[in-house]
């Protein structure tokens, strides 16, 4: 082999070897590209699935919100009566002394 020849092998051996580089970076980037996506995907599910789990404790938190709410108002609608009831005993006793001290 002369030295042309040499020269041309040592050239395409190193053009294998950029294509073989190459090649290796492009499946690096694909690799790279695909674990991007598995955690991007990873992060929205769970980032979807607590904003789906607060939601619920939302939910279960205002229905027992308006519960206790609702207990309470009937407690004070019973608490009322209860004054009511006192207040008009207080009125007619009051308006049968002022009858007793009027005769």
């Amino acid at each position: 082999m002369n030295e042309t020849h040499m020269a041309e092998i040592l050239d395409l051996q190193r053009q294998k070897l950029a294509i073989q580089h190459a090649a290796t970076e492009v499946v690096m980037d694909d690799k790279i590209r695909s674990s991007e996506k598995r955690i991007v995907t990873a992060v929205t599910g769970a980032i979807t699935n607590a904003v789906l789990e607060l939601k619920s404790e939302l939910r279960d938190l205002r229905a027992e919100l308006k519960h206790d709410i609702a207990s309470v108002r009937d407690e004070l609608k019973g608490d009322i009566a209860d004054v009511r009831t006192e207040l008009k005993t207080d009125i007619a006793r009051l308006e049968r002394k002022l009858d007793c001290h009027a005769h």
